[in-house]
């Protein structure tokens, strides 16, 4: 997100159309996570033991 926000700084975008972007791509990245296998596979491994 950080590289984002520089690369939309550069291009000259406002602070606004910067927060408009930046959220999109966050919950872009949100739904790939929940819906990526990987996530699932996650769920079904046993907790680390001490």
């Amino acid at each position: 997100m950080e590289s984002l926000n520089a690369e939309f700084i550069r291009q000259g975008l406002s602070q606004k159309e910067r927060l408009l972007h930046l959220n999109a791509s966050a919950k872009q990245m949100m739904k790939s996570l929940v819906d990526s296998t990987g996530t699932e596979r996650l769920k079904q491994l046993e907790p680390l033991k001490k």
